[in-house]
């Protein structure tokens, strides 16, 4: 278990996709989870009543310096039943006793609103920052993607030598540092060539050695990879035998992803459960 922890959750990507996600998960609860999607349910009739408001409050939130105000108001539907309801609104606020245009779709009252302020606290602007737990779940896939990878050859993998043939600069840089594109040749078990290409920021971790380790499938071996491309590498040893990882390394991986999960899974439930 402490091995395919290693595995799945070592490396740049793994680790900066759970940090980023779980930092981009902050913002979509305070904007994206308070946006103003009534649009999907004013796709039909709108029926207008006349309201009166009951005060307003002030929000903790803000557009470009100018308070966002929470409006109370209350009506009757066409039914006759009394209905209480908030809209919102920048640098907008109603009086207690003031008249009001009340809007909802037909049929669904709970949905109504002030004409010409929102449900939510933000409008519809504020879906740009699902772009951070993308960018975050996007890293995780892709890291998800090799280490599936790695996992299935370190367990039915053949050990083989790739050479290596070719290495260019890329336009692509992580941490300032340019992305190689790097080719290694390698032959199966029945002699046969085949190529793999690994892309890195650390092209030295890929010439330290004559030639480099290279796990590949037997039933396909153009199915491969270099060891030393994986955070993983060390737990290979020199027969080519997976050790267990060790603890301490398992416990640090695990403190970014576990703290992410809990610290929102928490909030989920305190906000919407319970």
């Amino acid at each position: 278990l402490s091995t395919r922890i290693s595995i799945l959750f070592g490396g740049f990507k793994a680790q900066f996709g759970w940090a980023f996600l779980g930092f981009g998960m902050i913002f979509f609860w305070a904007f994206a989870m308070n946006m103003d999607l009534s649009f999907l349910q004013y796709n039909g009739n709108v029926i207008t009543v006349e309201g009166l408001a009951t005060g307003y409050s002030v929000t903790d939130a803000s557009e470009n310096g100018v308070s966002v105000f929470a409006n109370h108001f209350t009506f009757k539907t066409e039914d006759g039943v009394n209905i209480t309801g908030t809209s919102y609104a920048t640098g907008e606020r109603v009086l207690d006793g003031e008249t009001l245009t009340i809007e909802y779709p037909e049929g669904k009252p709970q949905y109504a609103r002030i004409r010409g302020m929102r449900t939510k606290t933000f409008g519809g602007f504020v879906i740009f920052v699902v772009i951070f737990p993308l960018v975050g779940l996007v890293f995780i896939l892709l890291s998800l993607r090799r280490s599936l990878r790695a996992l299935r050859l370190f367990k039915y993998g053949i050990l083989a030598s790739g050479e290596l043939i070719s290495k260019e600069k890329t336009n692509t840089k992580i941490n300032n540092r340019t992305v190689y594109r790097m080719t290694f040749r390698y032959k199966d078990d029945l002699g046969r060539e085949y190529e793999r290409k690994e892309r890195t920021p650390l092209p030295y971790l890929l010439q330290d050695d004559k030639a480099e380790r290279l796990l590949y499938l037997r039933r396909k071996p153009s199915y491969a990879i270099l060891v030393d491309s994986l955070p993983s590498s060390y737990l290979m040893n020199k027969e080519g035998k997976i050790d267990a990882a060790p603890m301490r390394n398992v416990i640090l991986l695990m403190i970014i992803p576990t703290a992410g999960i809990i610290g929102h899974l928490v909030y989920f439930i305190n906000t919407y459960v319970i």
